[in-house]
């Protein structure tokens, strides 16, 4: 596994989600501090134990992000209140983590194809990352 890839996918995602990173020397022995603008709710979802070049892994990444995307939006609109406006909220809220998710689950699902019948992918190794600012 290419860690380097990951950390530095991971620093991408981190600042185009808007966290904001505070570093001291660590010459002088002081923590990294970091930052999340509470605004941004954000939720990374794993597939490393998938097999997206099968149909049944990518049905199951699928309901993995549908519970990250209901989650988030919960959270993003402080919950059921039943009212119309909680309800459109969460409906942008849903179309807008879709629409970041579906392209990334496309990715994921090519590339494992593309390992399935190659060995090799020209696509980099991710996880699924969504967020939502409130």
């Amino acid at each position: 596994m290419n860690y380097g890839k990951i950390i530095s996918f991971s620093a991408a995602v981190a600042l185009a989600s808007g966290v904001f990173m505070l570093v001291a020397s660590p010459a002088h022995g002081k923590p990294v501090v970091v930052v999340a603008n509470p605004a941004i709710l954000t939720r990374h979802i794993s597939f490393a134990d998938l097999n997206l070049a099968s149909s049944s892994g990518e049905r199951t990444l699928n309901r993995r992000v549908g519970g990250a995307i209901g989650g988030l939006c919960s959270e993003a609109t402080g919950g059921e209140d039943g009212s119309f406006t909680t309800r459109l909220e969460k409906r942008k809220c849903n179309n807008s983590a879709w629409g970041q998710a579906r392209p990334q689950i496309a990715r994921a699902a090519q590339r494992a194809r593309d390992i399935a019948s190659t060995g090799v992918s020209p696509i980099a190794a991710a996880a699924i990352a969504i967020d939502f600012q409130k």
